[in-house]
């Protein structure tokens, strides 16, 4: 594309078919293969978000009824979606430009993804907070079942827990419900004087619980200082790793939004936010001492540099107080699951400054893109896929960097073939070769930080260019069929969470496998969506608002 602020001439189309004549020309006025996988990438976050429930996790909702094996599609998923709706997005931005010019774009991308954003920021996410505090309370009603010497631990009754093991209190049987020893209940709570007791009653320092974190990963998840200097001083080893691969230290960092909604989860205490944050930066600096004596390699030199990185981004210097109340720079859920359109009109404007200085998406050094995703990719905190962000308006800058390098991809893919490009066309070889060799290969590699890196990002590149090849093959002549299913997948996106959720808490109470919860409220949410957009927002000033006016035709 020769003159990215105007429009492209038939020249310049004809010359790209002279160069590559296999590829399909430019005078289609849309991808309709595109705009199914776009409606594909919005739908499978409803399959994540409708699973997490049933998943051991920090989402509001928990059934009682759960399975681990979920963590396995909610991964495959999560290692490429955003990804490739980033890139989806960068050439779109692209297609744009071309069409209506720099101003064009930016009118276009502000009324759809702008405004749009700003006015499900005052309708779609108070109701899903609002269904998140009906989730803790529901949760707040259950007994807590964790035993009695744990229930004196975490309450803090010391004399109790002595008695009861006088009593031949067993110190080392995990509860039943959480699956957490007593010493990780202490470790967890901070409480230093229970910590001594039970390991002079016996208590294994090294035992752990079904994620394989010791107590010392306990201790600095909530930022329990004083109790992972104790536990250090008793033996325990820094070095530990749980079966996600991650030492206390990278245990300890992540959201404040999720720890909180954890303890909620563990019948915990409400957390002072500050006085987490400000532990949790007192104890990486312990650990990261207490570590300094493993052997200089790549893999911990990353490890060191992405904990201090970490540590620098949720420490309590970047929480701003006022009239009893505090807010992270870094860290809220002010956007919700609509963090995204933030973060690509963010990446709008900066398209649009990069063509007015003269460095617009050429297609040049395309393939040096891909290899850069690893560098902020072994900065995230996330085991597998890119760190959750909800919110506020600053995102995390490893955050930034990874999703504008996919943006930056789609828009010079545009660039340097137009409409008619051939992305993906290798996608018999690398839709197996992302699922079935670089998938596995990132679970077996969890703890070592160089190498677990490195797969996600192939297996990353590989499904979501397969993805599009794939959908180039097969969807490329639906027509408005694609248009439609584009469109509603927008709306079904934007105010998909709030039913999830109202869904998830009114399975609660039933006794099913948890396959079959899941599949009542996936397919209950998305029937009930498809329906309000079909009768309620296609032709009304929602869906003009959303996706421009539509013409109602006798089909529908």
């Amino acid at each position: 594309m020769n003159n990215p602020q105007g429009k492209a001439s038939p020249k310049d189309h004809a010359a790209t078919s002279e160069e590559n004549p296999s590829k399909r020309k430019d005078s289609s006025p849309r991808r309709t293969d595109f705009d199914v996988l776009r409606g594909i990438a919005m739908l499978l976050g409803l399959v994540l978000h409708a699973l997490m429930s049933f998943l051991p996790s920090s989402w509001p909702v928990q059934d009682s009824r759960q399975n681990d094996l979920f963590f396995i599609p909610v991964a495959i998923v999560h290692m490429f979606r955003m990804q490739l709706f980033f890139l989806l997005s960068g050439f779109f931005a692209m297609f744009i430009l071309q069409k209506q010019g720099l101003r064009g774009m930016l009118a276009h991308r502000a009324r759809r993804i702008l405004l749009p954003l700003l006015l499900a920021l005052i309708t779609i996410v108070p109701v899903s907070n609002l269904l998140r505090h009906l989730a803790a309370k529901v949760e707040a009603t259950a007994p807590p079942l964790r035993g009695d010497l744990a229930e004196a631990i975490v309450t803090g009754d010391t004399l109790t827990a002595e008695r009861l093991l006088d009593a031949k209190a067993i110190a080392n049987q995990a509860d039943p419900v959480f699956g957490l020893t007593p010493l990780g209940w202490a470790s967890l709570t901070g409480n230093t004087a229970a910590i001594a007791l039970l390991l002079d009653r016996g208590a294994d320092l090294h035992t752990v619980d079904s994620g394989g974190n010791t107590p010392l990963h306990q201790a600095a998840y909530l930022g329990q200082a004083s109790a992972v200097r104790l536990l250090l001083e008793r033996g325990a080893d820094p070095l530990a790793r749980n079966k996600s691969g991650q030492t206390a230290v990278g245990y300890c960092l992540g959201s404040f939004e999720y720890k909180a909604a954890m303890a909620r989860k563990l019948r915990l205490p409400s957390l002072e936010e500050s006085k987490v944050r400000h532990g949790i930066a007192e104890a990486s600096r312990v650990l990261l001492e207490a570590g300094s004596g493993e052997p200089p390699t790549l893999s911990s030199f990353l490890t060191h540099v992405s904990t201090c990185y970490g540590t620098f981004l949720y420490s309590d210097k970047w929480v701003v107080s006022w009239g009893g109340q505090s807010a992270s720079f870094f860290d809220e859920t002010l956007l919700d699951h609509l963090w995204f359109l933030w973060i690509l009109f963010l990446f709008v404007l900066f398209l649009a400054l990069a063509v007015r200085m003269g460095f617009a998406p050429t297609g040049k050094f395309l393939w040096f893109l891909p290899p850069l995703t690893f560098f902020p990719q072994v900065m995230m905190g996330s085991v597998l896929g890119p760190d959750v962000w909800l919110g506020p308006l600053v995102p995390p800058p490893h955050l930034l960097l990874y999703y504008g390098l996919f943006f930056w991809f789609g828009a010079a893919v545009f660039a340097k073939d137009g409409l008619g490009t051939a992305l993906g066309r290798h996608w018999r070889i690398l839709l197996p070769a992302g699922l079935l060799v670089f998938f596995p290969a990132s679970i077996l590699l969890l703890g070592f930080p160089v190498g677990n890196a490195l797969v996600q990002c192939a297996y990353t590149w590989c499904v979501s260019l397969g993805m599009v090849g794939l959908f180039a093959h097969f969807f490329s002549h639906l027509g408005s069929r694609a248009h439609w299913f584009s469109d509603s997948a927008y709306w079904i996106y934007l105010a998909h969470l709030p039913l999830i959720l109202a869904l998830q808490i009114a399975v609660l109470p039933l006794e099913w496998p948890p396959s079959m919860k899941f599949l009542l409220v996936f397919s209950t949410a998305v029937a009930l969506l498809f329906a309000s957009y079909r009768w309620l927002v296609r032709y009304t000033w929602i869906g003009a608002f959303l996706n421009g006016p539509r013409k109602r035709r006798r089909s529908d």
